[in-house]
């Protein structure tokens, strides 16, 4: 598992007198296991009225140059508000952020989303969005969406019981969007509870679950993605008491999806009190694994 010190210090694992890992700056990008040396690492976005300026500092010259395609999959559940308000607070600062690794006028990242209960819905047609104000609106209306108990696909019937979909959606986000070859490939996931897999069923309506645990592991591992998990060790409903399996710990003999993928996993309800900043943590998930490695 790929884990810098950035994603160590999130979770309280990185300390230092001075002059240490301990010592990162969160918002300047360090040299990171498999990465560029500090000294050629990339800077800060300049902010000016007409918003970030990409710097002008990072020396291009026999550097790794790395396109950057994130595709967040969220549980839009009635007890997933607090997620969607902070995505859409955050979204602009880990999009400017994406920016700092290349100068070059035609760099840009690729944001998609994929939301899920019961049933799911890829969004956007699959393709990435366009700027961060349109993700954010995106991020607002799924936060609207969470108080009415409807399924984001139009599935039948509520999705008032506590396992949601995240095998299909995940699925759908590995092998529906539009990776480009080369590019650093991330999934944020974010769920606070358990899932069921094929030929489980969901809600009211009975939605049938199409895929297995197995078959996301093997295509995200063939497509090389990153899954990096907010995810709960405890869910939501008191029959779910273990809902590590598949994040923090393996599922049926199979590894969790972040560490097979050399990715990070995150307390969600350490994002739920405020002890981690989801912005931040993502943003110490792209600085950890830019151009490194896909190592499993």
């Amino acid at each position: 598992m790929i884990t810098g010190c950035f994603i160590a210090a999130l979770l309280q694992g990185c300390s230092s007198e001075s002059g240490g890992p301990g010592d990162i700056d969160p918002d300047r990008p360090e040299a990171s296991e498999g990465g560029d040396t500090a000294d050629e690492a990339p800077v800060d976005p300049v902010e000016t009225p007409d918003g970030p300026e990409i710097p002008d500092a990072v020396d291009d010259d026999g550097d790794c140059i790395q396109d950057i395609d994130i595709v967040f999959v969220i549980d839009v559940s009635t007890s997933m508000s607090f997620v969607l308000d902070q995505l859409s607070a955050g979204i602009e600062e880990v999009w400017a952020y994406t920016l700092t690794f290349s100068t070059e006028p035609d760099y840009q990242p690729a944001f998609g989303l994929v939301v899920f209960v019961d049933d799911i819905l890829v969004t956007n047609g699959a393709s990435p969005y366009d700027t961060p104000a349109q993700l954010r609106t995106e991020f607002d209306n799924w936060r609207a969406f969470t108080s009415t108990e409807n399924e984001p696909g139009g599935g039948p019937g509520t999705n008032d019981d506590c396992p949601e979909n995240a095998i299909d959606a995940l699925y759908a986000a590995a092998a529906q969007m539009p990776w480009r070859d080369g590019a650093l490939h991330i999934i944020i996931f974010a769920t606070d509870d358990t899932f069921v897999e094929n030929p489980g069923t969901l809600g009211t309506g009975d939605i049938l679950v199409q895929h297995t645990y197995n078959e996301v592991y093997s295509e995200v591992l063939g497509r090389e993605i990153r899954v990096s998990a907010f995810a709960a060790h405890v869910g939501v409903c008191w029959d779910h008491n273990n809902a590590a399996p598949g994040y923090f710990e393996s599922y049926l003999g199979t590894p969790p999806l972040p560490d097979a993928t050399g990715a990070s996993a995150f307390d969600i309800q350490d994002v739920s009190s405020g002890a981690i900043s989801m912005t931040e943590a993502v943003k110490g998930v792209i600085l950890d694994e830019y151009c490194t490695p896909y190592v499993i």
